[in-house]
């Protein structure tokens, strides 16, 4: 399973006409399935990766914002496929124990004698830091394997000087309204300083997390079945891409973000090349992990599945980042190829979450599929039966969305707060008689509100959404604040 950290609309080469460099997606694509119409449970990374682990909803998942961390122990898809022989592997980015920096240099979050990484399912391999987090692990002197590697060769200065000049926050902390009604017309810093990082390829965080996950499908028993997780800490903001990845993509032209006014195209088109060539050096690693398995004779009987934990808005709206329910920051890549998988290529606004796959992956190995997963069991409609799934659901803080492939309903989202601190807040049960309708078939943008026009499709959905996720979740709330005093 290949993760990246965000993908969204500009995150795979069928989800629009873009000038990606994805060739070994396509193929993967070409003989497999693409969901068209993904979505993450929760567009913020500990959370989406929370409710993937757990196969739980957001709300019900031990994670709902950043700062927290699943507990040692916590019931994963991963130690159930531990538990049928699985050797199970985690190389990168996995964000299920970020909150307490507790990695170390072996990666394995050991906590008093005791291996955290352990605690969730995994058998192999190491957890590492993201873009972000680097900073910050530099600074405070907390040990964890890609950091340790840059103190190693001498970049750590280099490294802290250049992510000084790429601020990930806003410190006014303006509210989203000043951001889509165009007050602020300047991206964040994260985004809008494109200067290439002054580190050698080798220790790019990307190659470092590519080469920790060769690593670990090279060093599994082939005896024993196996499942690797790799996560990618791109494609994410800073846009922090070394020179050679540059290589290539200087005529390049993409669409400029929409619905924003555009004062400085040439600025827009270079953080659109950064993020693009970001995606194409994640591509280049699936090549050789393909190539590594089908040297070593392999690929014939591997799942392989491409997916993201979040989007990224990138300039439309004049947002960036996640965290919001609009497309591109709800949608995912969602591409599976391998034996028993139809080679149906791009299937274009069908509804699927990130949750379908850890009931997919169990039923595929044998294992028992938990009844209070909230995703579907896709291998009976690869395997040639009626699909399992009518919408999609994401939520995050205050906000819940639903979508049925072609209306999308969210109820709650509150353009008042500032971006980063929408994870923070509860939410509020009476937000279901509030809400947006879109028609994403006839308005793919979200501009009209069509809830007071289709009544019919509006109380369908409605229904769909209190069904999902409770007409109160009282206890959302609790957890919240239970949370914030810890």
């Amino acid at each position: 399973c290949c993760f990246q950290t965000s993908g969204g609309a500009t995150g795979s080469p069928r989800f629009g006409d873009l000038p990606l460099r994805t060739p070994n997606i396509d193929a993967l694509i070409a003989r497999g399935t693409s969901l068209g119409r993904a979505w993450t449970p929760s567009p913020l990374c500990a959370p989406a990766r929370s409710c993937l682990a757990t196969g739980k909803r957001y709300g019900e998942a031990p994670v709902l914002h950043n700062q927290m961390d699943n507990p040692f122990g916590t019931d994963t898809f991963y130690t159930r496929l531990r538990d049928v022989g699985y050797q199970t592997g985690n190389a990168g980015k996995s964000d299920l124990l970020k909150g307490g920096d507790s990695w170390g240099a072996t990666g394995r979050h050991v906590i008093d004698g005791t291996d955290q990484l352990a605690g969730l399912g995994f058998t192999h391999g190491m957890d590492s830091c993201g873009k972000k987090a680097a900073e910050k692990i530099l600074k405070s002197g907390a040990v964890e394997p890609y950091t340790q590697m840059l103190k190693a060769r001498g970049l750590e200065a280099a490294f802290l000087e250049d992510y000084a000049r790429r601020p990930v926050s806003t410190p006014d902390r303006p509210p989203m309204a000043d951001w889509i009604s165009g007050r602020i017309a300047t991206p964040p810093g994260a985004f809008a300083y494109t200067e290439p990082a002054p580190l050698p390829d080798e220790a790019y965080n990307d190659n470092f997390v590519g080469r920790v996950a060769l690593d670990t499908l090279q060093g599994f028993d082939k005896g024993q079945p196996w499942f690797l997780m790799v996560n990618f800490p791109g494609p994410h903001d800073p846009m922090d891409v070394t020179a050679s990845m540059l290589d290539g993509w200087d005529e390049v032209t993409f669409p400029l973000p929409r619905l924003r006014e555009t004062t400085d195209p040439e600025r827009q088109q270079r953080i659109r090349r950064r993020y693009a060539a970001m995606i194409e050096n994640i591509d280049r690693w699936i090549g050789r992990y393909l190539a590594h398995l089908e040297e070593s004779g392999q690929l014939g009987n591997t799942l392989v599945v491409f997916a993201s934990d979040h989007g990224e808005m990138l300039g439309d709206r004049n947002l960036w980042k996640k965290q919001v329910p609009f497309e591109p920051s709800v949608h995912v890549p969602m591409v599976l190829a391998g034996p028993g998988v139809p080679s149906r290529g791009h299937l274009a606004g069908l509804p699927a979450n990130l949750l379908d796959l850890p009931p997919t992956f169990l039923a595929l190995a044998g294992a028992e599929v938990p009844a209070d997963y909230a995703g579907f069991d896709l291998s009976g409609w690869l395997g040639g039966g009626s699909y399992p799934r009518e919408t999609t659901c994401a939520g995050l803080g205050p906000w819940r969305a639903i979508c049925d492939g072609r209306y999308k309903l969210v109820c709650g989202f509150r353009d008042d707060l500032f971006q980063e601190a929408q994870q923070f807040e509860p939410f509020d049960p009476e937000s279901f008689d509030d809400g947006l309708l879109h028609d994403l078939h006839e308005d793919p943008e979200e501009t009209r509100n069509l809830r007071a026009a289709l009544p019919g499709v509006r109380d369908r959905l409605l229904a769909a959404l209190r069904e999902e996720y409770g007409p109160t979740l009282p206890s959302l709330r609790r957890r919240l604040a239970d949370a914030a005093t810890l």
